[in-house]
């Protein structure tokens, strides 16, 4: 395990964020959201390790609640849980290609917007829990941030090359 690698990710994560809001302030003005973050957390469950890997998504799902102003923890927890779904997905199924990562992050962002309106709905008073009429801006949020899955993922395999040991030849190599 790389120790500075968790690090990365997680920077990268406040560099996404910054741009995302930025991006979607000046593009959409708040009408659409995307959660290219979601696509950190998929892209640590398919490529990172236990150790580090788990580490990155805490932090991504920390970035996540700093960024949104949800209770601090919420979004912490349901990245953990998105990158053991996608650790246990990609261990049954083969995840690689544009495709699958596009499919998995979009199903990702639909995971953590559901789960952080139910677990906010059974949290807050009745006055102030997030109604179910979200959930067609949730199902857009999930498209887009498919879509923008394999432009983060261009990011993210440049930042994990960073991060690759040269094998040194051996006896036999």
């Amino acid at each position: 395990m790389n120790t500075w690698k968790p690090i990365a990710h997680v920077a990268f994560a406040l560099l996404l964020a910054a741009l995302q809001a930025s991006l979607l302030h000046w593009l959409g003005g708040g009408v659409l959201s995307v959660s290219l973050l979601a696509v950190c957390v998929v892209w640590a469950g398919l490529h990172g390790g236990n150790v580090d890997g788990s580490l990155a998504a805490a932090g991504i799902g920390y970035v996540m609640d700093l960024m949104a102003g949800t209770p601090k923890g919420l979004l912490t927890f349901l990245a953990v849980a998105l990158f053991l779904g996608v650790r246990a997905a990609s261990a049954a199924v083969d995840l690689r290609g544009r495709g699958a990562l596009a499919l998995v992050s979009a199903a990702g962002a639909l995971f953590l917007s559901t789960g952080a309106m139910l677990l906010l709905r059974n949290a807050a008073g009745p006055e102030a829990a997030p109604g179910g009429e979200l959930a067609g801006r949730m199902i857009v949020e999930a498209i887009l941030t498919g879509a923008a899955a394999p432009v983060v993922a261009l990011g993210l395999r440049r930042l994990d090359a960073r991060f690759q040991r040269e094998e040194e030849p051996g006896l036999l190599g």
